[in-house]
This record gives structure tokens, sequence and C-alpha cells, in this order.
């Protein structure tokens, strides 16, 4: 009778010691996003069966909620796993807290990319993994990216670039000699490792051989910056081959972005207001497209 009472008093049922909780309207507005910022980032082609994006719990800032191993473009509410910052635990099915530990599906091999980014940087609230193909040739080259156009300030514009992790450097101590060398972050180390990587001046890390990591201020905000990553990367690569080859009559490669443009074009270009405008339109195209469903907006109010 007195658990009964309790249950009832706290609402918080209680399942081999873990509480579990009912999603928030915070939870579920920033889930609404999610969904969409899956679907989005299928439809622009920033991840295709791979890849992953995640938030800092609103709640809860020692948690966090990205999809259990699932394709992106796939991704519904039932999808959408609760997990803890400490070791990338499972807590539950966000949006069934019956679902609980060890009977939550297989989450990503590589949610320790996540959990290590959120446990460094305590301001970041969104984290992307991708493997975009425009980007790839950029670290299989030891180039790092600079920005090349106001909407992608965040890649900033350091001397040699954005930062670059490469798997195969590691040392040892973090990468052992037994351990398995596929490039995945699989573990607490080497997603200490990879969020080690980032610095000032720049919101990514290009990944040698796998991508790509964004940390965000937003899932919006995570979502313009992977797309816009994508966009200069293009312009980049454009750039440095006719550079190249109209050097015989003055052609230069691509100096990008100053430091004060790249830094006062991030300030400007990802306000709400802008960020608004192309959520606005990404969502309107995802929206025409069967494949993708997310069942949280269809049964609320349209976000904004």
């Amino acid at each position: 009778m007195m658990l009964h009472r309790l249950g009832l008093m706290f609402l918080l049922p209680i399942v081999f010691g873990q509480v579990t909780t009912e999603p928030s309207e915070n939870v579920t507005a920033a889930a609404v996003d999610l969904l969409d910022a899956n679907h989005i980032l299928h439809f622009l082609d920033v991840v295709d069966a791979f890849g992953h994006i995640s938030f800092r719990n609103p709640d809860n800032e020692s948690q966090f909620v990205m999809s259990f191993a699932i394709a992106p473009a796939l991704t519904t509410s039932q999808s959408l796993v609760t997990y803890e910052i400490d070791n990338a635990t499972s807590v539950q099915l966000t949006f069934n807290s019956s679902v609980t530990g060890d009977n939550v599906p297989s989450g990503f091999v590589e949610r320790f990319i996540h959990s290590q980014i959120y446990a460094a940087f305590p301001n970041v609230t969104s984290v992307i993994h991708a493997h975009t193909l425009e980007v790839l040739p950029f670290a299989a080259a030891g180039v790092g990216l600079k920005a090349q156009m106001g909407t992608a300030g965040s890649l900033g514009a350091l001397q040699n670039g954005t930062p670059i992790f490469d798997f195969g450097q590691l040392p040892s101590s973090v990468l052992p000699d037994d351990a398995i060398h596929d490039l995945l972050i699989r573990n607490t180390e080497l997603g200490d490792a990879l969020a080690g990587t980032f610095v000032d001046g720049s919101e990514v890390v290009l990944m040698t051989g796998h991508g790509l990591a964004i940390r965000g201020t937003s899932i919006r905000n995570a979502v313009f910056r992977a797309f816009y990553t994508k966009q200069s990367a293009t312009v980049q690569a454009q750039g440095l081959m006719i550079g190249n080859l109209g050097a015989s009559i003055g052609g230069m490669i691509p100096m990008g972005l100053t430091e004060r443009e790249a830094m006062d074009a991030k300030e400007t270009n990802e306000g709400v207001s802008l960020l608004g405008r192309a959520w606005a339109l990404w969502t309107a195209q995802v929206d025409q497209v069967t494949l993708y469903e997310n069942d949280l907006r269809a049964s609320s109010s349209p976000s904004s």
C-alpha cells in the first residue's frame, strides 16, 4: 500500500532501482525537433543509412536523447532513447518508460561520441556525427576545412582549417594494439580523445576515413552547421581545383573567410530568425516525403 501511494505521489515508476520518467513538455518539444532533424539530415544528404544526432536533456543535463541503432530516415518517437552521459548507458525509451535498461533496443556503438562531447563541453546541447561524402576527402588529404561562405562561419578560419581526428595516430594508451581498429568510437577513452580534438574557433572536427563530428547550441543549430559544412566543403574543393588549374593565369587557392568574417557571420547567420527560416523550409520539404514520419509533430501543434 505504501509503495502504491509513493508511486501515485511521485508518478515515477522505479524499475530495478532506476528512476524513470515520462517526458516533460521541454523534452517533447526537443524530441519533435530531433525527429525532424534526423529526417532533414537524410533529405539533405548529410547522412545516409548511418550517422546520428542527439540533444542534451533540457531537464537533466547529465542525460542525452538520441535514437537507438536505426537509419536516421526511419526514426519515430518510439526509436528515441534517454542515455546517461556517464558511460553512455541507456535509461529508458524516452516515450515508453516501461522499457528500461537492458530491455532498450541496441544503441549506436558510437554513442560515446555524443556522451563524451557533452561531458567535455557543458554548453553543448546537440551533437551530430555523419559520414558526409563531401567532407571525407579533406581529412584523407590532411587538409582542414575553412569557412568559404557566411552560412558556414562555424567552420572558422583557423590557419590549418578545422582540426582533424586521426584514429590511426592514437597512442596505445587510448587504442591498444589488441583493440578493434575499425575507426568506430566505441568507448569513453576514444570518445574523450575525439572530444579533445575540438579547438576554439571551430565547431567541427573532421575524422580521417570516417566523417565529422559537430557540436551545436541547439538541434536546429547543429543541423544548420552540418548542412553548410557540406556546402562549404564543396566550394572549397572546387576552389582548390579551379585555383590550381588556373595558376598560370593568376588563379589562386581559396583562402576562405577571415577570422573576423567567420566569427561575425556565425553570429548573424545562426541567430534564431535565420535558423527558423531554414528550418521552416526543411520541415516543409520532409513533410512532402512519405518516407519520413514525425509522429510527435503530427499529434501536437506545428513547431515554429
